[in-house]
């Protein structure tokens, strides 16, 4: 069923007609299909009950379908399509070709190699979501999935590395030669989007594991945005850094322990002001799993649980004041197996805006990893 789930699903998204073609499976050395349900609930007490935004209720926060191939010893490939909500979109689509004994080159659209967090997969995140210092790279086209080139490597003790030369449009982001930079609004007014231009995004990281429980990394990340349209009188060429150093602690007792810290600037051309805006950003995030001695058949075969949680520092702009937020996050998960989880979290966020409250979420989340 989950075969021809993904047939559809394939035909739907990439317009190929099979009546034309066959689908031939033995072109590849081995394959794989997988995929990702989660459904999530969010409760937000910011919101009033008869406001004009819902401020609870469920969503499919992911339905994700992927296809792995092995076609030689040298040459592999994924493609992994998101249909939430109804709309198709592409996740991965990459080819991997070894090279030597420790380096390969991949190539398409996938994720940069910048923060510890971003990198792990949604289907074994610590916490519901990934932290707002994750988002805010994500947001600054820092992190995430790009289009683009990457020449990785790995060594027998462990250490690699990757660098990464991409658009920098983010996910879904053509760069091509002839791809408009602006948008029209009227006849004289004219917007530049930021980050469609001749610029790039370059990244790199380096992890370094420390004997059996304990990782260190540093990912580095510059992208060029903003837009010099002479005709339209656009001009806010500008650059967008991050040096992110992290960590990960694996402790043999079912404690693991993951965080960063990004000291980074926005260009003062691209966002108009009169400096750069430099941010601090900090997470750490923890969980302990603890294994029942045998599952528990009539709950569904619960066999473990655990608790996780978490807090993040978020400063946009260091010469603000009052510019500041925490969050603090944290909850139980309970498991059913390897492949199927419930988390429940809340979400504390406290800004340092004079006169703003506190923002109460309740999160909870059923992950099922086909």
């Amino acid at each position: 069923m989950f075969k021809h789930l993904l047939m559809v699903v394939l035909i739907f998204v990439f317009g190929v007609s099979l009546m034309a073609q066959e689908v031939d499976a033995s072109k590849a050395k081995n394959w794989s299909l997988s995929g990702r349900v989660q459904l999530q609930h969010l409760y937000d007490n910011s919101i009033d009950a008869d406001a004009v935004e819902n401020n609870n209720g469920f969503r499919m926060r992911r339905t994700r379908l992927q296809v792995k191939a092995k076609l030689t010893d040298w040459v592999s490939g994924k493609i992994q399509i998101e249909i939430r909500d109804n709309n198709p979109a592409l996740k991965d689509a990459e080819a991997k070709v070894k090279l030597f004994d420790n380096y390969a080159l991949r190539l398409g659209q996938f994720k940069v190699p910048v923060w510890r967090e971003e990198l792990r997969s949604s289907g074994s995140l610590y916490l519901v979501e990934r932290s707002h210092a994750a988002e805010f790279l994500v947001d600054n086209y820092l992190s995430a999935r790009h289009i683009g080139l990457e020449l990785s490597g790995s060594y027998k003790n462990g250490i690699g590395f990757a660098v990464n030369y991409s658009n920098g449009t983010g996910e879904g982001g053509r760069e091509d030669a002839g791809r408009t930079r602006y948008t029209k609004v009227n006849d004289t007014t004219f917007v530049s989007l930021d980050e469609v231009n001749n610029g790039k995004l370059y990244t790199a990281r380096i992890n370094i594991p420390i004997k059996k429980i304990a990782e260190i990394g540093l990912s580095v990340s510059l992208n060029q945005l903003g837009n010099e349209i002479a005709e339209y009188g656009i001009d806010n060429k500008g650059n967008v850094y991050v040096i992110a150093p992290d960590f990960g602690l694996y402790f043999p007792f079912g404690l693991d322990v993951e965080g960063g810290v990004a000291i980074g600037a926005i260009s003062k051309d691209l966002i108009g002001s009169a400096e750069d805006e430099k941010f601090n950003l900090f997470d750490v995030t923890a969980q302990w799993k603890k294994a029942l001695d045998k599952p528990i058949e009539n709950l569904g075969g619960l066999d473990a649980f655990g608790f996780a949680g978490g807090i993040s520092y978020i400063e946009p702009d260091t010469e603000t004041d009052d510019n500041e937020m925490l969050v603090f996050r944290f909850g139980p998960v309970i498991y059913f197996g390897k492949q199927f989880r419930f988390q429940v979290n809340g979400e504390v966020e406290q800004s340092s805006a004079p006169g703003s409250d506190d923002v109460l979420k309740i999160r909870s989340q059923f992950t099922l990893n086909l």
